[in-house]
């Protein structure tokens, strides 16, 4: 694996392919930037709040409680109770430095790969946002493998950037991270967590536990507590896949009606998932739910259903186009979240800021807006490529520039 580097440019439009056919394995590009130069210096302590009594962020804590309300409310659920959680505000005085080579910040950037079309604009999104704040980006790609990520931070550790951004692919890079952070390098988790961060600044994600459990809780009062599921995860290993899943398992076991027949991944691939969905109408023909993470399986589970001429069971996961798309106009029942790919702006903003000492909080928990088959309508975007994520955070001219819309 390379690692590139690319300094602040014109942004190209983003031509994305119907990537949402494609599995990880597919997809083995790494970019085409120029490749990076070693730099050498040091850096800071620190290592986050581990350790250190917690500065509560009452409005942050508060907006996290306010979150599970929200959601409940959007999905038209009863109970819905939030897990324990404390955010803390960060005191990033020892991460505050001049860049290190020159007039420049360098950020390192580990990032999925472009295994779908997420990857491809969580990518371009932060290479915009690079280029609007002037720091050169070292890239470095996991192609959706964690064994391949390992090998990724410790290459970009080695040029000693100003800081590190990792979408983390599995638990399996906590000892890289940690060690890219005893090098006084700060790093900032997105789109993902690991199980054992307290050497990371912050973590900017999705709210996991809460996504999982809404949509487990949607499920079972579809279908008034009573019928078999299928679990469909994404990648294994994966925390975005990973911790969703135990949410909603946590929720299924807490009703003695509902009982999970089977728990497989899909890769977020619609071509595997449509391979799963379609051994699911043989072997479970009565199936009457399918819990979902992912907009890119719920699409395969529909084309799997509708070429076996059997009616989809009500289906949860991200707001993908593509999806709704497909249904729009059905009767398939649905509750989606939104899963912004372009939150890697928020990410390198944080990771600036740290660069800049100002506080910031330990978990930055992005917006994702919850909507069932009734809002359809409100949210589809018939103008727009299968690939775009809705609703989208960014400008209708930006979202054609890059080529979605």
């Amino acid at each position: 694996m390379r690692i590139h580097s690319s300094t602040s440019r014109r942004s190209r439009p983003l031509r994305l392919p119907l990537a949402i056919g494609l599995t990880a394995v597919l997809v083995t590009a790494c970019g085409t930037e120029q490749e990076g130069a070693t730099a050498g210096g040091g850096g800071g302590g620190g290592g986050g709040a581990s350790g250190e009594e917690c500065a509560n962020a009452e409005e942050a804590q508060a907006s996290y409680e306010q979150a599970w309300t929200e959601t409940a409310q959007q999905l038209g659920l009863e109970n819905l109770e939030p897990t324990e959680e404390q955010v803390c505000e960060v005191d990033t005085a020892p991460w505050a430095a001049e860049p290190k080579n020159g007039e420049t910040y360098r950020i390192a950037f580990a990032a999925q790969g472009p295994t779908n079309s997420w990857g491809l604009t969580n990518e371009e999104a932060f290479r915009q946002r690079a280029e609007e704040v002037g720091v050169e980006v070292l890239y470095a790609s996991a192609n959706g493998d964690a064994t391949a990520q390992v090998d990724n931070i410790q290459q970009l550790a080695s040029q000693d950037p100003d800081a590190l951004v990792v979408v983390p692919m599995g638990d399996g890079i906590t000892g890289q991270v940690q060690a890219a952070a005893g090098q006084g390098i700060p790093v900032v988790l997105c789109a993902g967590r690991l199980s054992d961060s307290s050497s990371v600044v912050s973590t900017v994600t999705r709210q996991y536990e809460l996504l999982g459990s809404a949509y487990a809780e949607w499920l079972v009062q579809q279908l008034g507590g009573e019928g078999q599921v299928a679990v469909l995860s994404g990648l294994a290993g994966v925390p975005t896949a990973e911790y969703q899943k135990a949410a909603a398992l946590e929720v299924f076991a807490e009703h003695p009606g509902i009982e999970v027949v089977t728990e497989q991944y899909t890769e977020w691939s619609p071509t595997v998932a449509k391979q799963v969905a379609a051994n699911l109408v043989t072997q479970y023909p009565d199936l009457d739910g399918i819990w979902s993470d992912s907009g890119y399986g719920d699409l395969g589970v529909v084309q799997a259903y509708q070429e076996a001429g059997r009616p989809v069971p009500p289906v949860t996961g991200d707001a993908i186009n593509a999806f709704l798309k497909a249904v729009q106009g059905t009767d398939v029942r649905f509750a989606l979240s939104s899963f912004p790919p372009e939150q890697s702006m928020q990410c390198l903003d944080t990771a600036m800021a740290a660069l800049a000492g100002e506080p910031v909080l330990d978990k930055v928990y992005i917006n994702s807006p919850s909507f069932t088959h009734e809002q359809i309508d409100e949210y589809v975007r018939p103008e727009c490529t299968d690939n775009l994520f809705v609703p989208s955070a960014l400008p209708d001219e930006q979202l054609r520039e890059l080529g979605l819309c």
